[in-house]
């Protein structure tokens, strides 16, 4: 049986809206994602998806919050450690940095958004493991093609470029 890397439990976000009161954005969804497994959250617009994602990284916007349930972090750098529970972390916190970005990251949906058009993918996937791990621009770049590689790019190196 293979590790659990994530496992969400229960979770509950209600977004306060401005004179219209409390919003039940995600109401007690459970999943868990695998080691080497790929999840795919589906759902109709409006259905949570994206708010989901954005309470396991700690970037919900300021109007939402979680009001209850699990996000279960085990870290496969420390494989004896238990898991972290990512709802009792500070979002600003230094330990909830050092999980986002390096340890669990998002691509968003639309690239429009969130990639830049007057840089590389490359760049910008190097810019980011430069941003989160001490290495040169040569591993980073080496790291990058990898990530891609996991992912299922077909030709990584190609993507860097692109």
């Amino acid at each position: 049986m293979s590790r659990r890397l994530l496992e969400v439990k229960d979770l509950k976000v209600e977004f306060k809206l401005h004179g219209q009161g409390k919003v039940q954005a995600v109401d007690g969804v459970s999943f868990r994602v695998g080691d080497g497994a790929s999840v795919a959250l589906v759902g109709e617009s409006g259905s949570g998806k994206s708010v989901t994602a954005q309470a396991i990284l700690g970037i919900l916007p300021s109007s939402a919050r979680i009001t209850g349930g699990e996000i279960l972090f085990n870290d496969p750098s420390k494989p004896n450690a238990p898991p972290i529970d990512l709802v009792g972390l500070g979002t600003d916190s230094a330990a909830y940095r050092a999980i986002r970005g390096g340890r669990i990251s998002m691509i968003f949906q639309e690239p429009m958004t969130s990639l830049s058009p007057l840089h590389t993918v490359g760049n910008q996937i190097v810019e980011a493991v430069r941003l989160h791990r001490d290495v040169s621009r040569s591993e980073a770049q080496a790291l990058a093609g990898e990530m891609l590689a996991q992912v299922g790019f077909p030709h990584p190196t190609q993507a860097l470029l692109s």
